[in-house]
């Protein structure tokens, strides 16, 4: 898969800046890493991870970047992601990275990978459904994405310097809301969602002003009238 840098990647492979520092690795490995970040609050408390980016070139260090999340947005394009499972491993996938050029318009050969450097309480996975075309438009994937009620974050997943100080149960998450999305059209459609109550001690389907009991079988389940948009997995040590 190609991909194309984002800001804070350009200017890691340009001049050092003051938020930068050195960071030895696994391995003895140096790499040049900045962080970006945000306002410490409640909130992201509750739903902020991070994300470390890593940009491979040849003869020259490796050039990380720490950037915040609320959401990981998964691609589920490809015809090989059936499952929640197969979206985090491509994530974590690494890619080639095309059309970076150098100051004297020499293009280079880079590529990037992105692991999990920190995990939040309640992890928000974003599956992106709505791509858009090379025309200008949008349009809806209308795939069936299955998604486990509990999920664990493999070790695969996470940065070479945090593998081994999480414990499983810190990787260990138990779904307690999906948000889904109904109809064909990305401009339009519907939205509902299924949520687990504690004090029921089991999961209500929210319809606008409809509200019903269902069966845990009933939020897994595949549907043909909707599709899976927002998981909300709840860290299960916190439960």
């Amino acid at each position: 898969m190609s991909h194309l840098l984002d800001e804070y990647e350009q200017e890691e492979l340009g001049e050092g800046s003051e938020d930068e520092w050195e960071q030895v690795g696994p391995r003895n490995k140096t790499s040049v890493t900045r962080q970006a970040d945000f306002v410490q609050t409640p909130i992201t408390g509750i739903f902020g991870g991070h994300i470390r980016s890593v940009v491979y070139q040849q003869s020259s260090k490796e050039s990380a970047t720490l950037q915040p999340f609320f959401t990981l947005q998964l691609d589920i394009q490809s015809d090989k992601i059936r499952t929640v499972q197969d979206a985090l491993e491509s994530l974590v996938a690494r890619e080639s990275v095309q059309g970076y050029t150098t100051k004297t318009k020499q293009e280079v050969e880079i590529s990037r990978r992105v692991t999990l450097e920190k995990l939040p309480p309640v992890l928000v996975l974003h599956l992106k459904r709505f791509v858009y075309e090379k025309t200008g438009g949008c349009q809806k994937l209308i795939k069936n994405i299955e998604y486990p009620v509990d999920l664990e974050i493999s070790k695969e997943l996470l940065s070479p310097g945090v593998k081994n100080k999480n414990f499983k149960c810190h990787r260990t998450y138990r779904l307690f809301a999906v948000v889904y999305h109904h109809g064909n059209s990305a401009t339009g459609g519907h939205y509902t969602t299924d949520v687990f109550q504690i004090g029921l001690n089991g999961w209500l389907r929210i319809d606008d002003q409809t509200v019903k009991v269902i069966t845990q079988y009933q939020v897994v389940k595949p549907a043909a009238e909707r599709t899976a948009y927002l998981l909300y997995y709840r860290r299960v040590d916190l439960l």
